[in-house]
């Protein structure tokens, strides 16, 4: 485990500096919370995407299908028994403890990790300040990119402290969430192979969940239709996607039908190899923090419906990335990845003006292949060593 070595100032100069430090913390979690709760109280149904999930619980609980092509739900049926105890609660409490569970698992997350570090108040702030802004887009809106970029924080947080039964929840509990989290699950194999029985059950009891919460022929037939449901999001050519199809487009070489099937399913076991060759050799924080960047950067990749504010699940990944090159003396590549961070929050929206929302189509996927290659080269370096 990589150790920091920066020196402490004087006892009163450290506790003014972590009292600063750790202000600056709870302002950066605190005020944006309390700013969207305000906007969803005052106008709850504005810039929302909670009436969708809300209208999925009811259409499960009248025995209705859940879907109705790629403009409506595109989850697994066990979605609804994620949401469920939300949709039960008043409206707005609901829709608001929704998204206060996904940005304070971000923030939890991030502290979890930051807090191994000499001065750990000032290394979650400034992770905080990597990571949050990014997040905000998803915390306004109620997206389910947000409770599942915590789970993946979260789990590569259990993993880092060897906690191997709760990674495997948390990644079980992103599958549920969103489908493509069965990729993260993928890649945890590959990175941690003697998790595969505890990933086989996690697994197993996620899919059978739907079926304790209606009637079996229902709930086969909401599978069967999400399997048909998730062909048709396959092939969304539609130019308002941030995956990597997003930057092709941009380029006017984008990707369509059997070639974009071919890219997703080989960026997918190219990294899982990577994991399996490379990142399992490593320490385990260092290793948890490798397959929390492959995790994230494939979602945000390669879900050919991934919008701008999918990036949330990158962001936790981005900041503690940052985190981590500085602290190893690596300032550089810090720089790097905590620009592409910054650029991703700012720029869409300097931009915005002149260029709309199709500048951030190129660019978030663009910054995020250059935050995996930064990600690769580090663990290439560092496997190399003797």
């Amino acid at each position: 485990m990589l150790e920091v070595t920066e020196p402490y100032p004087g006892e009163s100069g450290e506790v003014s500096a972590a009292a600063r430090w750790r202000w600056l913390s709870g302002a950066l979690v605190v005020v944006p919370l309390v700013v969207v709760s305000v906007m969803v109280v005052t106008r709850p149904e504005k810039r929302t995407v909670t009436p969708l999930y809300h209208e999925a619980v009811a259409r499960w609980a009248a025995g209705k299908g859940l879907y109705d092509g790629p403009a409506g739900m595109n989850y697994l049926p066990t979605f609804v028994a994620v949401f469920a105890p939300f949709h039960l609660l008043p409206r707005v409490m609901g829709d608001l403890l929704w998204r206060w569970m996904g940005w304070l698992g971000l923030a939890f997350g991030m502290w979890r990790w930051t807090r191994q570090e000499a001065r750990p108040q000032r290394a979650f702030a400034l992770a905080a300040l990597v990571g949050l802004p990014l997040c905000l887009g998803a915390l306004r809106n109620g997206q389910a990119n947000g409770p599942l970029g915590a789970a993946l924080l979260l789990a590569a947080v259990c993993l880092a402290e060897g906690r191997s039964w709760a990674a495997v929840l948390l990644v079980c509990l992103s599958a549920a969430i969103k489908p493509l989290g069965l990729a993260a699950a993928g890649l945890l194999f590959a990175a941690y192979p003697r998790l595969w029985w505890r990933l086989g059950i996690g697994l197993a009891g996620t899919m059978l969940l739907p079926f304790l919460c209606g009637p079996g022929d229902y709930v086969r037939s909401q599978y069967v239709a999400e399997w048909a449901n998730l062909r048709q999001c396959a092939a969304v050519t539609d130019n308002r996607f941030a995956d990597v199809n997003g930057l092709l487009r941009a380029a006017h070489a984008p990707l369509s039908g059997s070639a974009a099937l071919l890219v997703r399913g080989g960026a997918g076991l190219a990294m899982a190899v990577f994991c399996y060759l490379v990142a399992r050799s490593l320490p385990e924080r260092e290793r948890a923090l490798g397959w929390l960047a492959f995790a994230a950067g494939y979602l945000v990749l390669f879900n050919p419906m991934s919008e701008a504010n999918s990036y949330v699940a990158l962001a936790p990944a981005l900041a503690l990335w940052s985190r981590w090159l500085f602290v190893a003396a690596r300032p550089a590549g810090g720089w790097l990845v905590a620009g592409a961070a910054g650029s991703m929050g700012l720029l869409p929206t300097l931009l915005r003006p002149w260029l709309g929302d199709s500048f951030a189509l190129a660019w978030f996927p663009l910054m995020a292949i250059v935050f995996l290659c930064v990600v690769t080269e580090e663990r290439l370096t560092q496997a190399a060593r003797p």
